[in-house]
């Protein structure tokens, strides 16, 4: 069935009961506005932190999440677009890497859900993390049915919500509710937490109360923490749209490069509008996708734009394949092929006019496929821009290049941050950072403008 429920277990790849859920909030934010806290997985307050690693070692979780995320994504749009899914797409479900990288996102919000008897001045609520998720429309977490027999709970160290013990768990007749097509439906409180330390009710939220995940990749290290998803793709159900009073269907993200750094992800009227205005792009968008296209018409490199073919980047077929989207979960950007080696022949002669830079030589580890040796100093690097359909992204030098350790011991190595792609661009968090970002859900527009996002943005 291709309706919304239908792609809503294709996007999570899961096997699952899926619920309704009244929703109370307990966030920062003005009326009709809302205030959450993202947290980069990798940041020292997130449950996933990995510890004190290195630059090398961080540069290679984010590729891995990259590659993770879109082999994900191109199962997803295989699997939408025809039922015979290409034998060359990889199921993520068949990824088992060395660490934990589950194709669901970069940024986590902390949540609480339920209503329990609880002495003042203890929380009323349970509290969970739940990854932020532009490609996922469906907002779930993992409930304690799944240990009932015949079910399966996946791996993770928190246990599952108890919503048998929540009073505010009430079941709900699933053919009078819009968002619920199949399944068992609830109707529950969540509390999104922030500084603020005052509730905001939110009733009537679809929510996912997960049941049975015995096909799903969360929670395979016996330390892991997130119990879900907090659904911000394109499609009724998702959050913003579903809570269109609070949020105003417009929701923003202003995202940085230094994982310490706190950023926000705010809804309605918290989303703030830059002095300097704002550049505006048309967001493209399909019944039962997701994610957020925009129609990407060509490049430029050091002011000069390169010869490539605009169809490269036409999205078709109903938006399963082709195409550009943002993706908040990827960290690189994934340029499709025929673009990525235009760019690369671009660069390949911009540094041919600098007699102390090398190229050769591969990284440890990341497969990024142009890299540079040099003798200090440094030359002067190149911008790059997206020309969006009455919009430019720039990509400033230090966000298009990165600094590696090349195989051969105590050497470096300057690599363009792109992954190539044989399926379609991917706009990923590296490539948005020091941008606020606003997705207009009512016009139908990306708006964005350059950011210090770490300024609380």
């Amino acid at each position: 069935m291709r309706q919304i429920m239908a792609a809503i277990i294709l996007q999570c790849i899961l096997s699952l009961g899926f619920f309704l859920a009244c929703v109370c909030v307990n966030a920062a934010g003005k009326p009709n506005g809302l205030t959450m806290e993202l947290i980069h997985v990798d940041s020292p307050a997130s449950p996933l932190y990995p510890g004190n690693i290195s630059y090398e070692e961080e540069i290679q979780r984010l590729i891995d999440r990259s590659i993770a995320r879109a082999q994900h994504h191109h199962y997803i749009l295989a699997s939408l677009g025809n039922n015979n899914v290409s034998q060359t797409i990889i199921n993520p479900l068949d990824i088992r890497p060395k660490l934990e990288f589950h194709p669901y996102g970069s940024y986590l919000v902390q949540v609480g859900i339920g209503t329990f008897d609880a002495p003042f001045p203890a929380r009323s609520f349970n509290t969970y993390y739940l990854y932020t998720d532009t490609g996922s429309t469906l907002t779930w977490a993992l409930c304690e049915d799944c240990l009932k027999p015949g079910n399966q709970c996946f791996k993770t160290k928190e246990p599952p919500f108890p919503n048998s013990k929540s009073k505010s768990y009430v079941a709900l007749c699933c053919n009078q509710h819009p968002f619920c097509k199949t399944g068992q439906c609830t109707a529950e409180n969540f509390n999104f937490l922030s500084t603020s330390g005052q509730p905001l009710m939110l009733p009537g939220v679809v929510f996912g109360c997960a049941y049975d995940t015995r096909k799903i990749s969360f929670g395979r290290l016996e330390e892991f923490k997130v119990a879900g998803i907090l659904g911000l793709g394109y499609a009724p159900i998702s959050f913003p749209l579903q809570q269109s009073y609070q949020t105003g269907k417009v929701f923003s993200m202003c995202l940085t490069r230094q994982r310490e750094i706190q950023t926000y992800l705010r809804f309605g009227k918290d989303v703030p509008t830059p002095p300097g205005g704002l550049r505006v792009t048309k967001l493209v968008l399909f019944k039962d996708i997701p994610y957020y296209y925009v129609n990407l018409l060509g490049i430029s490199v050091h002011g000069q734009k390169l010869l490539i073919d605009p169809n490269v980047f036409a999205v078709r077929d109903r938006g399963t394949s082709g195409g550009c989207f943002m993706d908040n979960g990827s960290s690189f950007t994934l340029l499709i092929r025929p673009a990525f080696n235009a760019v690369v022949q671009f660069l390949e002669m911009y540094f041919m006019r600098f007699p102390r830079v090398f190229k050769g030589g591969r990284p440890i580890g990341p497969p990024f496929e142009l890299c540079y040796k040099w003798m200090t100093p440094l030359p002067p690097l190149p911008t790059l821009t997206f020309h969006f359909e009455n919009a430019d992204l720039v990509i400033n030098p230090v966000d298009l290049f990165i600094k590696l350790n090349a195989a051969q011991q105590g050497n470096y190595l300057l690599c363009l941050a792109f992954i190539a792609d044989d399926a379609r661009t991917i706009l990923g968090s590296v490539h948005q950072s020091d941008y606020l970002f606003i997705y207009d859900l009512n016009q139908k527009l990306l708006k964005f403008a350059p950011e210090d996002c770490s300024k609380n943005s």
